[in-house]
């Protein structure tokens, strides 16, 4: 089974995630925060998986979300910070 970004997504809060064979490999928590807008408040991923891209993956997946819905993201998680900083091509979301 591939490693696919996978979103769960209601009006108040939202989760980016990445599972593999059941397993929970990383997860990125975000809420709702205006009408066009959400805040990205948290992103882990297991001790095994660090360093392998899945927390970036998770970025340019949220990114690509907010591209489609037209809304924007308040990077308040250190880790996705980091990201927007080093990823110019990001900042159309912010």
């Amino acid at each position: 089974m591939s490693k696919k970004v996978q979103l769960e997504n209601n009006e108040k809060e939202g989760v980016f995630y990445i599972e593999e064979n059941d397993d929970v490999l990383g997860k990125m928590i975000f809420r709702h925060t205006a009408a066009n807008q959400i805040t990205i408040d948290h992103t882990e991923v297991t001790d095994d998986e660090t360093g392998k891209g899945l927390g970036e993956e998770m970025v340019t997946e949220a990114v690509n979300f907010a591209r489609k819905k037209g809304i924007t993201i308040v990077p308040s998680c250190p880790f996705v910070a980091h990201v927007f900083d080093k990823t110019p091509d990001f900042k159309d979301v912010l």
